[in-house]
């Protein structure tokens, strides 16, 4: 495993047991026995997403285009489920609280990647018919639009 792949590994772990630590107190039902069983969930999603979530989006790609999208939340309600089977300490009694767990879990992640991840930032040239060239100053190693 590369440094740059076992670093986001980490860093979706990390995501992953705040979206688990705040759905564990946002929905009820949803228990786990200690931190270290929430750590535990978190890096068994975070490998579930990336050895079987891949292949569950692909199988159900047309279902989730046709739901444009909510489908990627069935899908994490069925990972979230499975982990409450695999580690024995961590209990989600059913589909529809491992949905709205789920539903927690993502909207977290949305908020903990909106602070976490660098944001992009992009080069911009055009042409006017005189033909000179207008630039926007941004660093070198970043991708450029030509327009």
């Amino acid at each position: 495993m590369s440094q740059l792949s076992r670093n986001s590994f980490l860093r979706d772990s990390l995501v992953l047991f705040i979206g688990v630590l705040i759905a564990t107190a946002v929905v009820g039902p949803i228990k786990a026995e200690s931190t270290l069983t929430l750590l535990l969930v978190a890096l068994v999603l975070a490998l579930l997403n990336v050895l079987l979530k891949p292949l569950l989006v692909f199988f159900a790609l047309p279902f989730v285009i046709f739901t444009f999208g909510l489908g990627i939340l069935l899908i994490n309600a069925l990972l979230l489920l499975l982990a409450g089977a695999v580690v024995p300490t961590f209990t989600v009694p059913g589909f529809g609280i491992a949905l709205l767990g789920a539903l927690v879990i993502s909207i977290c992640s949305v908020i903990v990647n909106i602070f976490l991840s660098p944001r992009p930032q992009v080069q911009v040239r055009w042409t006017n018919s005189g033909g000179s060239v207008k630039r926007r100053r941004t660093r070198k190693d970043e991708d450029v639009i030509d327009v």
